[in-house]
């Protein structure tokens, strides 16, 4: 049953699915099957991944964290008609669980919820060897991005019916043509169209769940450098001398909020989460950057610790990123101190560059 606090998400996805269904019936005559090709194990810059807890009905409780997670990577690359999607898929494919296959034996060395036969395709997504390593293919996180790598490429997915797009991606039997594959299907995506109704209702519960999220954990020990009272700032900080004016402006903005508390998806006043907080100090700077980390990281130019100044960004891997594809970011504010948004249940703090550093450096940007 879905929640009373889930009825608006409810009315937005039935208004997906049911236009969906309308101009599907338009679409699965005339259009031709254009197919979008796996995006294999190239490295990829992602967003930082924010996952709830707790149950969802209809689910076991690894079925329902796989939910929160396919949900929370899908929309925040793709939005809600994104994560309608990928539930939508990752139902039909695998019933929401990370399966093995005893002919592709590398998925065994990783954690999973059963075993799959499908050629040698594995996790929720049932995925093959050319869309990524078995690592890649067996995290419930991993594989979303890699479904949503493949899904923000097709043109218009955004106007075709959901299951259209799902079999775009997919490339199952259901291509439209009757075979003995698909059981005699007309219907292009009928696979996943048949899991439309329990995909609105797990979207729909999770996006209204009043339940904290926990996705910010930078994964770094808290280090203070003065009392708790000052939130790791040194009394005798001052912005150095040299800083830009811009940065001088950001780091003001950011040291401003110390001690307000860690929201994801917060932009402020009363609560940041990671890159919300450094966005908003640069917009105090007069620059716009990407709201998101892997945005972030592609933000200003490139620098290194020797040549950092107040205002920098500092990225690192987090409790749930990568090197190649880091979950957290703070601000270098001079005298070896970094400001961040650290995690659920922490505030806006301040700690040494060295620890915030002790895991990986992941990438390091000069803003202005």
């Amino acid at each position: 049953m879905v929640t009373p606090q889930a009825g608006d998400a409810l009315m937005s996805l039935q208004r997906i699915a049911a236009v969906g269904l309308v101009g599907f019936i338009g679409l699965a005559g005339t259009l031709g099957l254009v197919t979008v090709g796996a995006v294999g194990s190239t490295a990829q810059t992602r967003a930082p991944s924010c996952v709830s807890s707790g149950s969802v009905s209809g689910l076991t409780a690894s079925q329902a964290q796989n939910a929160r997670t396919v949900v929370a990577v899908a929309t925040q690359r793709g939005g809600e008609r994104a994560a309608f999607i990928a539930v939508m898929v990752a139902l039909a494919e695998s019933g929401l669980r990370v399966l093995t296959n005893p002919n592709d034996p590398s998925g065994a060395a990783y954690p999973n919820e059963g075993v799959g036969y499908d050629h040698d395709s594995l996790g929720l997504f049932q995925q093959r060897p050319s869309w990524g390593t078995a690592a890649q293919r067996m995290s419930p996180t991993e594989s979303t991005h890699l479904f949503l790598d493949a899904l923000l490429r097709v043109p218009g997915w955004q106007e075709m019916t959901p299951w259209y797009a799902a079999q775009m991606v997919q490339r199952s039997a259901f291509t439209g043509r009757p075979t003995v594959g698909n059981h005699g299907s007309s219907m292009v995506g009928e696979n996943y169209w048949r899991q439309a109704d329990r995909a609105v209702g797990i979207v729909a519960a999770i996006k209204g769940s009043t339940i904290t999220l926990d996705c910010g954990d930078a994964g770094v020990p808290i280090v203070q450098t003065a009392s708790a009272g000052t939130h790791g700032l040194p009394a005798e900080y001052a912005i150095p001398q040299g800083t830009s004016p811009a940065g001088r402006l950001a780091v003001t903005f950011a040291l401003a909020q110390l001690g307000k508390p860690y929201v994801w998806g917060g932009n402020g006043p009363g609560g940041y989460d990671c890159s919300g907080l450094t966005q908003q100090a640069w917009i105090r700077g007069g620059v716009r950057i990407g709201r998101v980390v892997s945005q972030q990281l592609r933000a200003g130019a490139p620098t290194t610790l020797a040549s950092l100044q107040p205002g920098d960004l500092v990225m690192i891997p987090g409790a749930l990123g990568t090197m190649a594809a880091p979950g957290h970011v703070g601000m270098y504010i001079g005298q070896g101190l970094v400001v961040h948004a650290p995690r659920t249940g922490d505030v806006v703090r301040v700690v040494s560059l060295k620890p915030f550093i002790s895991d990986g450096l992941a990438g390091l940007r000069h803003i202005s």
